[in-house]
């Protein structure tokens, strides 16, 4: 079995092309609110499948959805954004760190905007290695194309037309 990469994905991919493009044209809010919807309804059940049924990102996502949802800044979050990452360093399972890395990185769009992009590369991680940690190469990408193309779906099913706020984005990858 090859070494397992913490993140997967190619940032030149045409899937992930077009989510940085669909991504700039979201607000703050938008792309917070969906990135952890997207966690607790795809990622988050698989961390618990592999981590035992530890419940405490449960309760991070839900306090950040909160911040959200109260229109509260960002930085209110920053507790509960290190508080997940915390828990992704102590995770040994190699999914469910991936899975933690996700979680903790889509809280931090409360915070950092782009995070909406990259939480899909450790989303990517979890749901591939999740079907399997021997894959091939080539199933490794199909799933991974298969997951950015579902993201994109999601965040556009949600996001604002002509939205009249959209994040001030400057992509450093």
């Amino acid at each position: 079995m090859a070494k397992l990469r913490k993140m997967l994905g190619d940032v030149d991919s045409l899937e992930c092309i077009a989510m940085m493009r669909l991504i700039e044209t979201q607000s703050e809010t938008t792309l917070a609110r969906w990135a952890l919807g997207y966690v607790e309804s795809r990622i988050l059940p698989v961390y618990k499948k592999k981590a035992g049924g530890e419940r405490r990102l449960d309760a991070l996502v839900q306090a950040c959805q909160q911040v959200v949802q109260l229109h509260q800044p960002g930085k209110t979050g920053k507790p509960w954004i290190k508080e997940a990452g915390q828990i992704a360093r102590e995770t040994a399972d190699p999914v469910a760190q991936a899975a933690a890395r996700a979680i903790a990185a889509a809280c931090g769009t409360l915070t950092t905007p782009t995070n909406a992009l990259g939480f899909l590369f450790y989303a990517a991680a979890a749901v591939v290695y999740d079907r399997g940690l021997d894959l091939s190469t080539s199933e490794m990408e199909e799933l991974t194309r298969q997951l950015w193309q579902d993201a994109h779906a999601s965040l556009s099913a949600q996001s604002i037309t002509d939205e009249p706020c959209p994040a001030k984005i400057q992509w450093h990858c």
